[in-house]
């Protein structure tokens, strides 16, 4: 009898082990995948979770994380790609089990690089600023180039704007310089930053508690860099896509 009980015990400890380092993690990767496709619209989203030993993760502790986003929404921008990594990163595990969010109790590391390619933002453009038609982006290391027609006085003319991405104080913004209307009515006229600024990501609205830290300009391209910032709040504040 008492072998036997010894053998159900070994077996119900082998089952539980089994679990916490199998079954838990795999659901938590899935999880959190399932979570940010909701959030992001994204059909292609990548989670990968390790931990030693790898039963912590049931904890919501997880030495390692990294997370791969394409053609996904930040904000209210459509980007190429998202790529968040992070250590020593800590879940809440009660939310995320109970609720439809991804929260971070804390992080020891946690990066977000953002592809911005001049199709999203082309798109962004269709969406945001629709008194443009036919617009074409080009994106440069000296910045972002926007080619364009735009009625003027029931005409249509020809609209050159430049312009870049920049933070501004946590807000994440396509900041137009200029604006060079052509065969306009009135001739050729310059009317400086007459559109205005379009956010990509408001103000508090960054995932994660992370915080803007770099915009670089690439050919084709603007790379976004995001890190976490323990003062921010750390709730996933990643809206509906498209809100």
């Amino acid at each position: 009898m008492k072998s036997k009980i010894s053998i159900a015990v070994l077996l119900l400890i082998a089952i539980v082990l089994a679990f916490g380092e199998v079954v838990a993690p795999a659901l938590a990767e899935s999880t959190v995948a399932h979570r940010i496709t909701a959030k992001t619209g994204s059909q292609d989203v990548m989670v990968q979770f390790s931990s030693t030993p790898r039963f912590l993760m049931l904890l919501g502790q997880i030495d390692h994380v990294h997370a791969v986003v394409h053609q996904g929404r930040l904000g209210e921008v459509l980007v190429s790609e998202l790529a968040l990594d992070g250590s020593d990163v800590r879940l809440d595990m009660p939310e995320l089990v109970s609720s439809e969010d991804v929260s971070i109790k804390s992080a020891g590391e946690l990066k977000l690089t953002g592809i911005v390619t001049e199709d999203n933002l082309k798109e962004l453009l269709a969406r945001k600023a629709d008194k443009l038609e036919n617009a074409e982006v080009s994106i440069t290391p000296d910045g972002v180039t926007i080619q364009a027609n735009v009625k003027v006085f029931g005409r249509m003319a020809d609209a050159e704007l430049t312009g870049t991405v920049v933070d501004d104080s946590g807000e994440l913004l396509f900041h137009m310089t200029s604006l060079t209307l052509s065969n306009a009515p009135f001739g050729k006229a310059s009317l400086g930053s007459l559109f205005g600024d379009i956010p990509l990501v408001k103000r508090g609205k960054m995932p994660f508690g992370l915080r803007v830290t770099d915009t670089k300009m690439q050919a084709g391209k603007v790379v976004i860099t995001a890190t976490y910032d323990a003062n921010a709040g750390s709730s996933d504040v990643l809206a509906p896509y498209y809100e």
